[in-house]
């Protein structure tokens, strides 16, 4: 009889306890999201209502697009690609 209540008890501590796990888990992807933000605009100057406006796919991706080219040291890329984010 304790076996059946306890399925029960885990399954409504699993309902109590998932809306918060969910939240944890949305706060810690807006976090690095925002990291990205801030390393473009501390790094390359660019303007923080322009990157508002993107993803944080897209964020993402731009970022991975500017360490590409840092990588390969494209500067005129690199500049192409950075300037209509910048301020």
């Amino acid at each position: 009889m304790t076996a059946f209540f306890m399925g029960y008890t885990m399954s409504i501590l699993l309902l109590l306890f998932a809306p918060g796990l969910f939240a944890i888990y949305w706060f810690i992807r807006l976090q690095i999201c925002l990291s990205r933000v801030r390393y473009l605009v501390d790094t390359y100057g660019m303007d923080r209502k322009k990157l508002r406006k993107l993803s944080c796919k897209e964020i993402k991706t731009l970022r991975n697009s500017i360490d590409a080219l840092r990588h390969t040291d494209d500067a005129f890329s690199l500049e192409n690609l950075v300037r209509p984010y910048r301020t």
